[in-house]
Order: structure tokens, then sequence, then C-alpha cells
């Protein structure tokens, strides 16, 4: 990471910080714009709509990385429901539903809108999964070189005087840390009782108490069969660890633990 200007990274992320700020002003005030025409304008010709536009990808971009005031949001959910129920400047419009039932899924009797501070938060928490997935990306080099010169992203701290950027992107962690389970390798890089690494109704954790001389799940393997070393764990762990651990499949390879999201097939978001 020596390699990386920092005074040069920090410039750009305090550039993008305006840009931003910049781009929300903008997609208010374009909103305010197409909300102020005759609704039945868009109706009959189906064209966009304050909540198509706000969902562009111009405005995903700026979702995914600058988590929105609060103001902001509430602002643009006005402007959404004022255009769907017909509201004009002469005329204001009963509001049938409230917000959080236009959001719910259609096949729940709601109008499948997006949440825009979920959609916010989701958002945030994908450029954090780049992050833990992909650290030799350029955003991976370029916030490491910067934020977290001497750790991981997950192991990162906010620190002070940070970029508006940065302190969102972080502020998802926690929301990504719920979905991320180890898919078990070699076992070096995996702590028994700190991580997230079995599978079941119960969790992902291990919930046997700690034993001393065991830290990592390469302990409980046997490294000349490659295969789990039963006795340890019917002596050291309880009935539902030792199941959830029996039930991971071992590479003959040994290859490299890796990170996954749990709650997709192939182990992306």
């Amino acid at each position: 990471m020596a390699n990386i200007d920092t005074m040069a990274a920090k410039n750009a992320l305090k550039l993008g910080g305006i840009i931003a700020l910049e781009g929300l002003s903008t997609l208010v005030h374009n909103l305010e714009e197409v909300a102020g025409l005759q609704r039945e304008t868009f109706v009959e010709s189906g064209e966009r709509s304050p909540y198509k536009i706000s969902h562009s990808s111009y405005s995903d971009n700026l979702l995914g990385a600058y988590k929105l005031p609060t103001s902001v949001i509430d602002e643009l959910r006005s402007l959404t429901a004022k255009f769907f129920w017909g509201n004009s400047d002469s005329r204001r419009r009963v509001h049938w539903m409230n917000w959080d039932a236009l959001c719910r899924p259609k096949c729940l009797g709601g109008m499948g809108f997006r949440d825009l501070g979920i959609f916010n938060e989701a958002l945030l928490g994908k450029q954090a999964w780049r992050l833990i997935s992909k650290p030799d990306s350029l955003l991976g080099r370029v916030m490491k070189g910067k934020y977290y010169p001497n750790s991981d992203f997950l192991e990162s701290s906010l620190g002070l005087n940070c970029s508006y950027s940065w302190r969102s992107i972080w502020g998802a962690k926690s929301l990504v840390k719920e979905g991320l389970i180890w898919r078990v390798g070699d076992g070096s890089k995996i702590r028994i009782f700190e991580v997230p690494w079995l599978a079941d109704d119960n969790g992902r954790f291990a919930i046997s108490p700690t034993v001393e001389g065991i830290s990592t799940v390469k302990d409980l393997i046997d490294e000349n069969t490659r295969e789990w070393n039963y006795e340890l764990l019917s002596t050291s762990f309880v009935e539902r660890d030792v199941k959830c651990i029996l039930a991971i499949p071992l590479s003959p390879r040994g290859r490299e633990d890796l990170l996954t999201w749990a709650f997709s097939m192939n182990g992306n978001q």
C-alpha cells in the first residue's frame, strides 16, 4: 500500500463529497420540477415519474457512496407521495395509504415502492461488501491506504477527520456483518468462538464454551486425513455445534478460508 498517494486520495474523497452535495441539490430540484407538472401527462404517456427519476443510475451512484440526510429522504418521500396521489399547487388530495403501506411488496397489498432510507443503506452495504470481497480493487486500495493501512475493513475504526463517504460506508459495516459467514478451507483464518462459520436455525456462531488450547478451526482438523477430529469435537463442544461442524465438507487440498455472504447461493451479494 506504500504506492498509494494518501494526499491525492484525501483530496479525491473531499472532491467527491462536494460533487455529491451538488448532485443531491440537483436531484431534489429536478424532482420538484417534475412533481409540479400535471400528473395526467405522465399517466397517459407512461413516461418517467419522480419516483423513477429518484432511482436512476445517477442517483443510485450517490446513494451507494453517501448516506442521505434524513431531511433529504423525507423530502424525496414527500415529493413521490404528492405525485402519486395527484397533488397540485391548487389542490391537495387525500393520501389514502401511508408511506410504509406503499413500500410494502405488491403481494402483501402494497405498491412495491422502495423505501429510500433502506435502499440507501443497502447500496452502502454493497460498497462495504466490495471492500471486504475485493480488497485489491481501486476502491479497496484507496480506502485501505487512507483509513485502515494496518488492518482489514472489518477490523477498521472510523477514525478522525474522515470524509463523509468513508463515514457513510463504514456506518454500513454493522449491517453487512449480520450476513457474513466463513467458508471453511484450511481453517487457519477462522476463530472458532468469535466469527460466524456454522449454519443452522440457531445462528452462525458456535455456542460452546471456549476451550483452552483451541482457537482456530484448523485445530479441529486432522492434518493427516483432512477430516474432522471427531474425538476432540465430541469432548469439547455441545451437541448442536458438533452436528453443524460435521455437516461442513472439507477440501482435501486445504484451500484458503473464504468470507462469503450467507444469503446467496454463490456466496456473493
